[in-house]
């Protein structure tokens, strides 16, 4: 509702976008969501990451329709978007569409990109996967996929080490400056959560 007031109402060109895993979508809060959004056509964009058949379980495991978010998505009237979640540009271009279509009063939409997370997690190792199925997602990799584009593109070799050693720079600075800060307080942590800025009004 927060977001309908303040951008659907005074007409603004703001668009909000939901990220979520399909983990997500089995879960009533997500079905009420699009329904909301549908109804009041409000300028929402919903992006799935789908793990392409996995969510610590074979997909099929739990969920009865191929494409986890976007299947449902037309029972709520959205259009249903598929699209390779490892193509940057593919993603840029649906992604795109869709701000403009809320942007024009056209109301939301949900975008399912497929892919699948590589790396192990703390609290999820990934050891149920096959290993031959994650290899081949690891020929997708995106990041190695777009730099091969670049130099089709005719980006030489030195700009793109350059780069590369620019954005490892970044990443290392941001991370000594959070190593070397103070652990964040409740009031930090609870900052904007609740309406009056903290949840002592629940106890």
């Amino acid at each position: 509702m927060r977001r309908r007031v303040s951008a659907q109402v005074p007409r603004t060109d703001q668009v909000a976008v939901a990220f979520f895993g399909d983990g997500s979508v089995n879960i009533g809060a997500f079905h009420e969501a699009l329904n909301f959004a549908a109804i009041w056509k409000l300028p929402v964009i919903f992006f799935a990451r789908t793990t392409s058949g996995w969510s610590t379980r074979r997909t099929s495991d739990v969920t009865a329709v191929a494409n986890p978010a976007a299947d449902r998505a037309a029972a709520y009237g959205l259009e249903s978007i598929i699209v390779d979640g490892n193509d940057a540009d593919a993603v840029y271009e649906v992604t795109s569409l869709a701000i403009a279509r809320a942007r024009a009063g056209e109301g939301p939409s949900m975008i399912e990109a497929k892919t699948i997370a590589t790396g192990p997690l703390s609290a999820d190792p990934g050891k149920y996967r096959p290993d031959e199925e994650l290899a081949e997602w690891l020929l997708k990799d995106p990041i190695p996929l777009y730099r091969s584009r670049l130099v089709e593109m005719g980006v030489s070799e030195d700009d793109l080490l350059f780069l590369e050693a620019d954005v490892d720079a970044e990443v290392e600075a941001a991370t000594n400056e959070a190593k070397a800060g103070d652990v964040p307080g409740e009031e930090f942590l609870l900052k904007d959560v609740w309406a009056d800025g903290g949840a002592s009004w629940r106890n």
